[in-house]
């Protein structure tokens, strides 16, 4: 674990309320983690990103430090919110094509934007544990080992999905600009878990 987190969750585990410091630090991550999975709703997830934050600021006394790192421990809290969201919700939401994320293409290659739509749709038509995990794995570049911790599956499990997966989308041209999709850049909001904890 990075020390910087070390000592951000000791003192949130003193002073309750400087657990905003590790809400500053992560909520822009956790948010475009779900961003990337409800079809860029973006209230779905400053309100999935939220809730997170206040299930990991419940158990905070609870956490240990030599277990994994935060930024996975809330990566799974953010798994299973986003599970029971689509058990709820029964239907994944597919933004229109044109709604793909920002992309950075260079200026001679913007006749590629229909085939990134494509792109984009195919992903998005994944299901859904699959596209989670390739999202853990080629967006934010996570270790087998640390995804299937996230995922509540086995390695090997998680290395069967990507090549399911990968199998699926390989032959596409562009497949190489899935690293290019930017992450959405929201405005810092509060924090809602003082308001619904204490």
């Amino acid at each position: 674990m990075d020390k910087e987190d070390i000592y951000l969750i000791e003192e949130a585990k003193k002073d309750h309320k400087k657990f905003e410091d590790i809400y500053k630090k992560y909520s822009q991550k956790i948010f475009n983690y779900f961003w990337f999975r409800v079809g860029h709703q973006k209230d779905v997830a400053e309100d999935l990103m939220q809730e997170t934050f206040i299930r990991a600021y419940k158990d905070l006394d609870k956490f240990n430090l030599r277990t994994h790192s935060y930024y996975s421990y809330l990566l799974t809290i953010a798994h299973n919110l986003l599970v029971n969201y689509y058990r709820k919700n029964k239907i994944i939401p597919l933004e229109s094509v044109d709604n793909i994320p920002n992309i950075i293409i260079p200026e001679e290659e913007i006749d590629k934007k229909e085939n990134l739509k494509l792109l984009w749709k195919a992903i998005q038509e994944l299901p859904q544990p699959e596209k989670d995990i390739f999202f853990l794995k080629y967006k934010e570049d996570l270790p087998i080992k640390e995804i299937a911790k996230i995922v509540d599956k086995s390695e090997n499990a998680v290395k069967l999905i990507l090549s399911r997966t990968r199998k699926k989308l390989i032959n596409h041209p562009y497949f190489k600009y899935i690293t290019s999709f930017k992450d959405y850049q929201k405005k810092y909001t509060k924090p809602k878990f003082f308001k619904k904890i204490l």
